[in-house]
């Protein structure tokens, strides 16, 4: 099984709960595991240079159908 749907999973299996013993126990392994996750490092301005190679001289243009959605 995919980690994103082991998740979901847990996700929906944790709103159903109504034990209040087992929430709290939850919560505090929450609470450990937090410190545990190393905080992820700001992303630097321009790191996807050389990436792209071509970008469409229409990029900015709005395609077509969707002109009533833009601000004027």
């Amino acid at each position: 099984m995919k980690i994103e749907s082991l998740k979901l999973e847990l996700i929906q299996w944790i709103l159903l709960l109504q034990d209040v013993q087992l929430l709290n126990k939850i919560q505090k392994i929450k609470e450990n595991s937090v410190k545990n996750i190393a905080p992820t490092k700001p992303r630097q301005f321009g790191c996807g240079k050389g990436i792209f190679s071509y970008v469409a001289d229409d990029f900015d243009a709005i395609p077509p159908g969707f002109e009533d959605y833009m601000l004027s």
